[in-house]
């Protein structure tokens, strides 16, 4: 079985939680895309993880992750995660493995990311200033480093020195510390393998593929230029392993609301006292960079959106406790255009919604998740969407989670 665990959102759909839920009944989960802009939080309860780079697997189970070729590692990163599990007890050196044709993210990356942010102004992206995106352009533009390259070092000391000089005479930006990466490659070169090497025992496992950021963030299809550097969408799990693979299912998570962090156009988007109260009751703050979340409302026609161009088979609902106790619920069912007044049920040009308005259908609010109330907002999505329902967070644990019958 070959299933693929996917953000139908802006990211932060609760992906890590709902990953790890699954995990227990696979082999391996595989990440496909993105980097350690990434923030998968995990409760276990005794302990929490906030996943950056090591594949969303339950540690305490027997699943392996591979971190597939599609992934741009930040080399210190990922030692250094690594080496938190194994302080909590949990060793998965043996049961990690990543890809020898995976990209490195320079400390070079780094600087240039937050440059060009700062250099951009008004117009800034909102990165996390990770290198994600200056490392995905420098495998493009060829000069990009992977961990085979790093195998001969002379060979690699003279790419490292390439693209030092490059950046200097670039961007103005001088780094020389290349000892730093080759440390870094020492601690996790036995985890390093072809990607031949291992597709014939992912072709005869059950494999979980963890989709970062969102459907809405994909390079793509995504609300560019407001989006990440990569993939999101399904459609990046045969782009990020290299090869063709047979997708048996695709399970798209979404919240009960919306969220975003960084620029770009919202529509549903919550100001003042309402969102703050919404942040707050959802601890809606970046993983990875602490910066509070934009909140609102839950948007129909961008979640039909994702649901169109991601093929998802059936939705993981997360949240929806957060919003036990409110009065009133909303959610956005389309979009009515500034200019002509036309009603889009949904984008085929996600251009459109820097100028729409968002139109409204308000439940009552439900005191817990059995309220009749919380029932018919479900089934409301269900029949709006076209797509069940299988699953419902129901709290911050691995464990808060039901299946819906």
């Amino acid at each position: 079985m070959k299933v693929a665990c996917y953000g139908l959102q802006w990211g932060d759909e609760g992906k890590g939680k709902v990953t790890t839920y699954l995990s227990k009944d696979f082999d391996y989960v595989v990440r496909y895309s993105g980097g350690s802009n990434a923030g998968h939080t995990v409760e276990y309860g005794e302990f929490k993880l906030v996943h950056h780079l090591v594949p969303s697997f339950d540690v305490r189970t027997k699943a392996k992750g591979y971190i597939a070729n599609g992934v741009v590692v930040d080399l210190k990163v990922l030692n250094d995660e690594v080496e938190e599990l194994k302080k909590i007890g949990f060793d998965i050196s043996s049961r990690l493995k990543i890809s020898s044709l995976t990209h490195i993210v320079l400390p070079v990356h780094k600087m240039l990311d937050e440059k060009l942010e700062l250099s951009k102004g008004s117009k800034a992206v909102g990165t996390t200033k990770r290198g994600i995106g200056p490392a995905y352009a420098d495998k493009v533009h060829r000069i990009g480093l992977r961990l085979v390259d790093l195998k001969e070092k002379e060979l690699a000391l003279e790419k490292l020195r390439f693209v030092s000089e490059l950046y200097k005479n670039l961007y103005s930006i001088e780094w020389d510390d290349y000892d730093c990466i080759f440390e870094e490659y020492e601690k996790l070169k036995d985890k390093i393998v072809s990607p031949l090497e291992i597709r014939f025992e992912l072709n005869n496992s059950n494999v979980l593929f963890e989709g970062t950021q969102g459907v809405l963030l994909d390079v793509d299809m995504g609300s560019y230029p407001y989006v990440t550097g990569t993939y999101c969408n399904v459609t990046g799990v045969e782009t990020g392993l290299g090869y063709p693979i047979k997708i048996d299912k695709r399970i798209g998570v979404f919240k009960a609301y919306l969220t975003r962090v960084g620029e770009g156009p919202f529509p549903t988007e919550l100001f003042g006292k309402e969102a703050d109260e919404l942040r707050k009751a959802g601890k809606e703050y970046g993983a990875t960079t602490g910066r509070p979340r934009r909140c609102g409302w839950l948007d129909l026609p961008l979640l039909r959106y994702a649901i169109e161009i991601s093929n998802c088979d059936e939705m993981i609902m997360t949240k929806a406790d957060v919003l036990a106790g409110m009065e009133k619920i909303k959610v956005a069912v389309n979009y009515r255009t500034s200019e002509h007044g036309k009603v889009i049920d949904m984008p085929y040009d996600l251009g459109l919604i820097s100028n729409v308005h968002a139109e409204y259908v308000e439940f009552d609010g439900w005191k817990s998740l059995d309220d009749k109330n919380f029932e018919k907002f479900v089934k409301f999505i269900e029949s709006e969407t076209g797509k069940k329902i299988t699953y419902i967070s129901t709290g911050a644990l691995i464990s808060d989670i039901v299946r819906v019958s």
